[in-house]
């Protein structure tokens, strides 16, 4: 306000603004707003995408470490109980795009995968009590998080292996892919035999890829890397030859929108034609927009058929 004073009788009287002052006011007042309303809605979309990332790579690297603890632990004790030598099933086996997967020597497959998704089924026993075998120490533990002991209650393992694990992607009751893994049913949280239990391990996956490393010279190191169908088609004595396996997993983010240019990191591995990341199939087009990561891993087989009493 502004404070005049009368001429004449000295009087302060008090005016409010016109009416062009009230406009001019009003629209600096609403550019004010509008901009700092774009500023927040922009560091709004950032932080979400931010966010989405993060959550990418944490559900990649818990995949591959999940995968790869499963992988290293395959074959231990090292070798099939005695009397099964011939009968052996091998410790390491998959298929290549494998739907609704089934337990056989290798995953056997009812239709085609999301995403042209491999499957792996990995065997192995854990370690028990010195005075029950059956009772685990809490040492090892397969894909459900549970201690497996060094042999089965009250049944025999299959082909001298208490576990088996079968990893498989499939889409969720919300259409979202995920990482799913098959093992034993428990009773009183001891392996009985008696059936399998499924369980989601890691949403977001898109597409899971492997190849798998044989050793053709019996050196202990891999001479070629050979999609599961490649391997299937030497018969099944091929399986006994693998000693690495590559894996590939493809995640996605929840937030459509969410993809912009990442800085490559140490883990981003170019798709090189013979490798399980180049089998990647290309992002859905319905996921156009929603952040998208590859994670790759070379895993050594600690327990391979033929090594028995030291390490590969």
């Amino acid at each position: 306000m502004s404070r005049l004073i009368d001429a004449c009788g000295g009087r302060a009287r008090r005016r409010g603004f016109s009416l062009v002052e009230l406009m001019v006011g009003m629209a600096l007042g609403l550019i004010a707003s509008a901009a700092a309303g774009a500023a927040f809605l922009n560091a709004h979309a950032a932080y979400l995408a931010t966010t989405d990332r993060v959550l990418i790579e944490e559900r990649g690297q818990r995949a591959l470490a999940i995968l790869s603890m499963l992988l290293r632990q395959s074959g231990w004790p090292g070798e099939p109980a005695s009397g099964m030598a011939g009968t052996a099933l091998p410790v390491v086996s998959g298929a290549d795009n494998c739907g609704q997967p089934a337990m056989a020597a290798a995953p056997a497959c009812a239709r085609a995968a999301v995403g042209q998704s491999d499957a792996l089924l990995v065997r192995f026993s854990g370690s028990g009590l010195p005075a029950a075998p059956a009772q685990p120490d809490d040492t090892m533990t397969d894909c459900s998080g549970y201690p497996v002991a060094a042999s089965a209650a009250g049944t025999e393992a299959s082909a001298g292996y208490v576990a088996e694990n079968l990893l498989y992607v499939a889409a969720g009751a919300d259409g979202v892919p995920q990482l799913l893994c098959r093992y034993p049913a428990r009773r009183n949280g001891l392996i009985d035999g008696n059936g399998w239990t499924s369980g989601a391990l890691v949403r977001g996956v898109e597409s899971l890829q492997l190849r798998y490393g044989l050793d053709l010279d019996q050196d202990g190191r891999p001479e070629r890397f050979e999609t599961a169908s490649a391997i299937a088609s030497q018969g099944d004595a091929a399986w006994q030859r693998v000693v690495a396996v590559q894996l590939a997993i493809a995640v996605r983010g929840d937030r459509p929108g969410s993809a912009t240019p990442v800085r490559a990191s140490a883990t981003d591995t170019p798709a090189l034609p013979g490798t399980a990341a180049a089998d990647l199939p290309p992002a859905a087009p319905a996921q156009a927009g929603t952040a998208r990561r590859v994670f790759v891993a070379a895993v050594r087989l600690r327990n391979a058929p033929r090594c028995q009493e030291t390490l590969c």
